[in-house]
Parts: structure tokens; sequence; C-alpha cells
């Protein structure tokens, strides 16, 4: 199946040896797959957990670092993924203001 089928499609990748400064081999990442091009690279985005686009900009990759890549449901999917998007963090409440005293 060509790579092109998977543009703009929910991924998970596992990466090969020589990507283990960035990513461990031993599990799959999930991306969005944005773009392909003719000289071997792979535009992905990073994804929250939850599956949603996190706000920075998608970035190219070699395919060589790719060892494995295939579309997946995230709904679906019991394997366990990986994120490298940064989880939205929960709004912080605030205490009401305390009234200042009047001045006298």
């Amino acid at each position: 199946m060509s790579l092109l089928h998977l543009v703009h499609k929910t991924v998970a990748i596992k990466f090969t040896e020589p990507a283990r400064n960035q990513f461990n081999p031993e599990v799959s990442y999930a991306f969005r797959l944005t773009g392909v091009d003719a000289m071997g690279f792979l535009q992905i985005q990073d994804l929250k957990p939850g599956g949603l686009e996190d706000s920075a900009q998608p970035y190219w990759i070699n395919k060589d670092l790719v060892r494995e890549i295939r579309e997946v449901d995230l709904a679906k999917t019991k394997e366990p993924l990986h994120y490298t998007g940064k989880p939205e963090k929960p709004a912080k409440s605030k205490a009401p203001a305390k009234p200042k005293p009047a001045l006298s």
C-alpha cells in the first residue's frame, strides 16, 4: 500500500534503532501523517493523548528511521500508544478575590 493512502490519517509508527536518541524502538507512537515527498521524507504532526493534534507545526523525518507505519483508529485500538504532543494542562480555577478593606 502506498504511503499516500495514509496522508491526513492517524498512524502508529515504530522507529528503527538509529532513532533511539529520540524514540524508543520498542514502542509505537501516534502521529498524524500530514505529507509524503518523493525524496523519502514523511511529514508528521505530534498528537496529544486522546488523539488531538498538538499545536506544534508538522515536521519532516527521514522514512529510513521508520521501521513500521500503519493506520490506527484511536477509538478502537487496544495497544498502548505513546504520544509526543504536550498534554493539555487542566485550567486552574482562581479563588475569588478577597475584598480590600476601605480606607478611612
